[in-house]
């Protein structure tokens, strides 16, 4: 795991980075964190994605940011440097930690390896509700249990009579 850590880091380092003297008229698109709908947050703990799009002719280097406005979502690790090709879309991945249950906003955006703000502010909003899943799980094993008795009683039931 730390080769593969080490190796990664060693190909980012080489990869050239958002471009610096970049000015407003060379530009023809811009590098930006895509809107997305509402997102359901159902377990304790997972990944939450974030979309970053690249309209400009050449590979650019990025580093996302991800911001929790409440304590009931806790981000994990808040930055993450992503390397996205020209033209394409690439995905941030941040793991999170659901504490409580509610909405909340989470705020994400980007910047350049040297700090520069790239865009606006972008607001994520989730729901959040991690005691679902431990909900639907012992329903569903209720439901196998009542399924099992039933079997079994219809099954002595069975053997009485034949």
């Amino acid at each position: 795991m730390i080769i593969i850590a080490v190796a990664a880091s060693t190909f980012l380092a080489a990869t050239p980075s958002f471009p610096a003297t970049l000015t407003q008229t060379e530009q023809t698109g811009e590098v930006s964190i895509v809107k997305g709908s509402a997102i359901n947050l159902v377990s304790r703990s997972s990944s939450l994605p974030v979309a970053i799009e690249n309209t400009l002719p050449g590979e650019v280097r990025v580093i996302v940011n991800l911001r929790s406005s409440s304590a009931k979502v806790l981000v994990d690790d808040s930055t993450v440097q992503l390397t996205i090709p020209a033209g394409t879309t690439a995905t941030a991945q941040f793991p999170i930690r659901a504490i409580g249950s509610g909405d909340v906003v989470m705020t994400s955006w980007l910047t350049a390896l040297s700090g520069k703000k790239l865009g606006e502010r972008v607001p994520i909003k989730l729901t959040v509700n991690p005691d679902i899943e431990t909900a639907a799980i012992v329903l569903f094993l209720s439901f196998v249990a009542v399924l099992i008795v039933v079997g079994v009683v219809r099954t002595v039931r069975r053997r009485k009579t034949s």
